[in-house]
């Protein structure tokens, strides 16, 4: 079996620069990467040019300074490619229409209508008895 493509990963030394504001860094902070540690998931302890030390950086949130501005505006299209609508309009009403319920966001979690609906039958049985 092949194994999965990595993201970049950055060595240790290496100069990197952030995407994201970081607390006390902006973004586009230049800093060095002094510590690579992880197995499943590879942070990164950097200490940026303003003094700030900040660890467990994943490094979605770094880049080499030479890609900078294209790794910006990868971004920026996958953020307008996720705010485009995934499925057709009226979707939603149709399913309600037809007895299902919506899909909910509790807590930063999408669960699904028919899990909702699984538990509303569920609480119901449980009140009856």
């Amino acid at each position: 079996m092949a194994k999965a493509a990595r993201v970049e990963e950055f060595r240790r030394g290496e100069k990197v620069k952030n995407l994201d504001d970081l607390p006390r860094v902006p973004s586009g902070s230049l800093g060095r990467v002094y510590l690579v540690d992880g197995f499943a998931w590879t942070r990164y302890r950097v200490l940026f040019d303003n003094g700030v030390d900040i660890g467990s950086l994943d490094g979605a949130v770094l880049t080499r300074p030479k890609d900078f501005e294209a790794a910006l505006e990868r971004r920026n299209q996958e953020a307008t490619a996720q705010a485009e609508p995934e499925s057709a309009p009226g979707d939603g009403e149709a399913a309600a229409a037809a007895g299902g319920a919506e899909d909910k966001s509790i807590n930063g979690v999408a669960v699904p209508g028919h899990l909702l609906e699984r538990s509303k039958r569920a609480r119901e049985r449980l009140t009856a008895a």
